[in-house]
């Protein structure tokens, strides 16, 4: 009866690994996944198409990542899926730095149509005076 015991414990111990590696590939798949989610919800929210290239790396690491896990390659795979949250939070900086300039180049062009306006209606009342003085003159 031990002898079994002893076999089927022996057994048990070999399956561990697999097991572990099967969960791990799961945590992987996981992950890809929600990086995935991640890349299409940066390009929703890129409207002025200013970070498409590094959208598009992203979406290749997260294939090659793919394609690794099905290797069983874990290793590299979480190398490339912590380039892809780097990337994530990078493409994320590049949309706000977008995003502030667009309202700054907006806050300038309306700067320039204030001070435009100003000069107008600087010109016309200087106008305004020259033609009070003129009808003062005459009168």
């Amino acid at each position: 009866m031990t002898r079994h015991v002893t076999i089927f414990l022996f057994l048990t111990l070999l399956a561990l690994p697999f097991t572990a590696r099967a969960g791990e590939a799961d945590d992987l798949q996981r992950m890809i996944d929600n990086l995935r989610q991640t890349t299409n919800d940066l390009e929703r929210q890129d409207d002025q198409k200013a970070v498409t290239t590094d959208v598009t790396f992203m979406r290749s690491w997260l294939d090659d990542a793919w394609n690794l896990r099905s290797k069983e390659k874990y290793d590299e795979v979480r190398i490339l899926l912590d380039r892809c949250q780097a990337q994530a939070d990078m493409i994320r900086q590049q949309l706000v730095a977008a995003k502030l300039a667009a309202q700054a180049t907006a806050k300038e062009d309306e700067v320039k149509r204030s001070k435009s306006q100003l000069g107008r209606t600087k010109k016309a009342l200087e106008n305004a005076k020259i033609q009070k003085a003129r009808l003062e003159g005459k009168v």
